[in-house]
């Protein structure tokens, strides 16, 4: 079991010179949208968390290709909506490591 603390930075901009909005701690892995909801972060987000709707999109502004594989939902949005490969669906994005977003 994986006791060390991650960290989830906020952000609302890509500027390289912006500051996190947001810093949240976590244990071990856990899903981004159910990790910005306990902490009260503000995303948009209307079917529940099953990946239909999209409107959960986060970008990924730390080394996307360390982070959990799209599951098959966010595979098939993703393609559909032509996802850049740093675009991600939060309530489909498992991690297990300290990452940076962008809640557009």
């Amino acid at each position: 079991m994986d006791v060390s603390t991650k960290t989830l930075l906020i952000f609302e901009d890509n500027s390289t010179e912006s500051l996190p909005v947001k810093t949240v701690k976590f244990h071990g892995t856990i899903n981004v949208l159910e990790l910005l909801n306990e902490h009260k972060v503000s995303i948009n987000q209307s079917c529940g968390g099953n990946g239909s709707c999209t409107t959960c999109r986060v970008i990924v502004r730390s080394d996307f290709r360390q982070l959990m594989a799209r599951t098959e939902i966010e595979s098939d949005r993703a393609q559909e909506r032509r996802f850049c490969a740093n675009e991600r669906l939060a309530c489909q994005l498992e991690i297990d490591q300290s990452i940076e977003i962008i809640i557009p």
